[in-house]
């Protein structure tokens, strides 16, 4: 004899069995400071590459590193995908469109004089814990050179548990050309600070690589 689960309890089971984490989020920063705002052009290439890989109900957003960016204000862009392919495929290129324009504007804009990868880092961490996403990545295109303004403290652990940190475009400077320890130790830090608070850094080399080391991830 067989028996039939009501269904309400049918509902609930089934809604049971789609809870938990699902999904991918990804949070994408963008170094602004000094002369390394002229990155902005490839790091608007990665998120249109982004975009195309989303899924409806995946999330993304978009902000500037700047002289102190522990702070939402300096976000650009952010949205969670409807589950309607359609309606989905309208956000993204909304966000496509915001993108170009925030393109447009930095070419006219100096560089801050300060860069806040940390409390950078922070926020997009923070942002990431308040989605249900089971992959979670933050993709920093900067040259990864901390320089707080006067005043700003960030000796903080980073919420990164479960986080994929990825390092894009990094530039070495002249002095780590002339001596490459002193760029190895520099990444080493970040790779420990990120690793400190749960999460994974990866230094992306070539930008061809990172479509594979997103999908590794």
């Amino acid at each position: 004899m067989k028996y039939l689960l009501p269904p309400l309890l049918l509902a609930l089971f089934l809604s049971g069995c789609a809870a938990g984490p699902h999904g991918r989020a990804v949070y994408v920063l963008v170094d602004t400071s000094g002369s390394y705002i002229q990155a902005v052009p490839k790091a608007a290439r990665i998120i249109r590459y982004l975009l195309g890989t989303l899924e409806p109900g995946d999330t993304i957003a978009v902000a500037r590193v700047t002289s102190l960016s522990f702070t939402n204000k300096d976000r650009v862009a952010a949205v969670t995908l409807s589950r309607r392919p359609a309606q989905a495929d309208a956000e993204k290129r909304a966000i496509a469109a915001r993108i170009s324009a925030f393109v447009k504007a930095m070419a006219t804009r100096r560089g801050t004089p300060y860069t806040d990868i940390s409390g950078a880092l922070l926020e997009a961490a923070h942002f990431l814990r308040g989605t249900p996403a089971a992959r979670k990545e933050i993709i920093v295109v900067s040259d990864m050179r901390q320089d707080l303004p006067p005043g700003a403290v960030r000796h903080v652990r980073l919420p990164l548990n479960g986080v994929s940190v990825f390092a894009v475009n990094v530039i070495k400077s002249r002095g780590e050309n002339m001596n490459p320890a002193r760029y190895l130790a520099r990444m080493r830090t970040w790779d420990a600070q990120v690793a400190k608070g749960g999460g994974r850094f990866v230094i992306v080399h070539q930008l061809s690589r990172l479509p594979a080391l997103l999908r590794a991830s």
